[in-house]
């Protein structure tokens, strides 16, 4: 299940991220450890546009947050995907959840295309991403720096058949 994130939800985000690492990992330089709640409704208020969710587990257990982002091609883009809860990694929920948020996409922006980035070496999201039918597109599509590291980043794309999510 998806629901739309709310300022109660930040507890969540809190316990979650717990080391400055998964927040880079996760949220790329846009926001900075500790994560705060402030960081949050600033963000927000920049982008109102941009949609958080958390996903639940049938149980109604939280255990995801995710963005979904409208871009001017007219093709949505996902955005700082975490399975937060640690106990619940590991047991095809990333899949389920990524799932959820391109029928969100579907749903909110009436295509069947929906874009990602993703660092290289984040080799667990990149199995989950092409479990559900990611691809990578050829080229690099960028080079984060932070604290003097390169990180490559690279666009990934799902395409399904309308109805097909």
């Amino acid at each position: 299940m998806l629901k739309p994130y709310k300022s109660s939800d930040f507890k969540l985000l809190e316990n979650w991220v717990i080391d400055a690492a998964l927040l880079l990992q996760f949220s790329g330089t846009d926001f900075s450890y500790p994560l705060t709640e402030h960081q949050i409704q600033d963000y927000r208020k920049t982008y109102p546009d941009r949609h958080f969710y958390i996903g639940y587990t049938l149980e109604k257990l939280p255990f995801a947050f995710g963005e979904i982002i409208p871009q001017e091609s007219g093709y949505p883009r996902l955005a700082r995907i975490l399975v937060g809860e640690p106990s619940l990694r590991g047991q095809g929920l990333g899949r389920y959840f990524i799932k959820l948020l391109l029928e969100e996409s579907q749903r909110l922006y009436k295509t069947n295309t929906v874009e990602l980035f993703t660092w290289e070496k984040n080799y667990a999201a990149i199995r989950c991403y092409e479990s559900v039918g990611f691809k990578f597109l050829t080229e690099k599509s960028k080079t984060m720096i932070h604290k003097g590291i390169n990180y490559d980043i690279h666009k990934m794309i799902f395409i399904s058949p309308p109805d097909k999510i």
